[in-house]
């Protein structure tokens, strides 16, 4: 059996140390097969949030209206990692979401509540794409990028859940990659070499 659990976490700004997880989403994939999604929002300190972080995570007090409590969310993520101890972590640069887990985690444990304990190893969808897709000319390894590149379709582009979803289709395609999607890449190289000949 095997068994993923796809990650994203927005936040509102780069700093573990000093900004705070917004929202984490995640969907947990046994032998290919999406068996739970998994999404929560957290009230988080918006005076001290980075400006162009809440404009890329489409933050507005509307849609954070139901969000828990940050100690809430430290319990309910602690619970559901803890459930799921046996998959192998999936991120897209998840050493960005280990960082908020954390600081989320150290802020709120205690003698009384036990660490988010985050699985290991893990899988970095930024490093497959690294591999497999700069060699046919990918030059960006975001996942916006990646999904132009691929000739996807970005549906909530920096939503959590959404995230997750794209972050599947990645791993599903480069882990291992399939003889058609190899060939397909090499196509799309050959034309590209083929049109800059002509030129």
């Amino acid at each position: 059996m095997q068994k993923y659990i796809v990650i994203d976490t927005e936040t509102t700004g780069l700093d573990a140390r000093e900004h705070e997880m917004l929202s984490l989403g995640a969907i947990v994939m046994i032998d290919n097969v999406i068996t739970e999604r998994f999404q929560i929002k957290i009230k988080a300190d918006i005076d001290k949030a980075d400006p162009e972080a809440l404009r890329i995570n489409h933050y507005s007090d509307r849609k954070w209206k139901y969000a828990v409590s940050s100690y809430r969310g430290f319990c309910l993520i602690r619970d559901f990692f803890y459930q799921h101890q046996d998959g192998v972590l999936v991120g897209h640069n998840v050493q960005f979401d280990i960082k908020f887990l954390r600081a989320l985690s150290s802020r709120w444990q205690s003698d009384y509540n036990g660490l988010i304990l985050i699985p290991y190893p893990y899988i970095d969808t930024m490093d497959l794409a690294r591999s497999a897709l700069v060699p046919y000319g990918l030059r960006s390894v975001s996942l916006d990028n990646i999904c132009q590149f691929l000739g996807w379709e970005r549906r909530a582009a920096h939503t959590a859940l959404s995230d997750c979803e794209d972050c599947i289709r990645l791993l599903r395609a480069l882990c291992p990659a399939s003889i058609r999607f190899t060939i397909g890449l090499r196509a799309r190289l050959k034309i590209k070499e083929f049109r800059g000949w002509i030129r």
